[in-house]
């Protein structure tokens, strides 16, 4: 799912930010062109919300049952029955993806639609990344970080 925690998440930045940062990233890790680049970010950006929906439905589906009667869990066969629909909507996604990998590569030469996979990829990792940062640092505002990855060595 590309619609990061981060981009959610309003006191780090909002979802305009985050999707600005994202395409900044993958234009310049992908080598994009600037024509290249006014073509493919508004089909890239279309994909997103159509897997962004795909997925609420499956999430709203998901809470809708397991909050649906508190007093009563969920039986084990709604349980699959969830388990299935989530897959389903990876498998819609997936094919959603190849439909638009068609229509990029009307635009962008196939290494660079690799290119802007692998810059995604990194993007989110990195934003995770300082995001895990951002709450360590206010879970423990007074501690230092160590010099040391590990101990450093006791002298005698």
């Amino acid at each position: 799912m590309t619609t990061s925690l981060v981009a959610q998440h309003k006191k780090h930045m909002s979802h305009e930010e985050y999707c600005k940062k994202l395409q900044t990233f993958i234009t310049d890790y992908a080598k994009l062109t600037s024509e290249e680049s006014d073509k493919f970010f508004p089909l890239y950006f279309e994909l997103q919300k159509e897997k962004w929906k795909i997925n609420k439905e499956a999430r709203y589906a998901i809470k809708r049952k397991t909050k649906e009667c508190p007093t009563t869990p969920p039986t084990d066969e709604e349980f699959k029955k969830l388990v299935n629909e989530m897959s389903d909507a990876k498998i819609e996604i997936a094919k959603l993806e190849k439909n638009y990998i068609e229509k990029y590569l009307k635009i962008l030469p196939a290494k660079k639609i690799l290119d802007v996979q692998r810059a995604e990829e990194k993007f989110q990792r990195e934003m995770i990344k300082k995001m895990a940062r951002g709450m360590q640092k206010k879970r423990h505002p007074t501690t230092k970080k160590h010099k040391y990855k590990k101990e450093p060595p006791v002298a005698y």
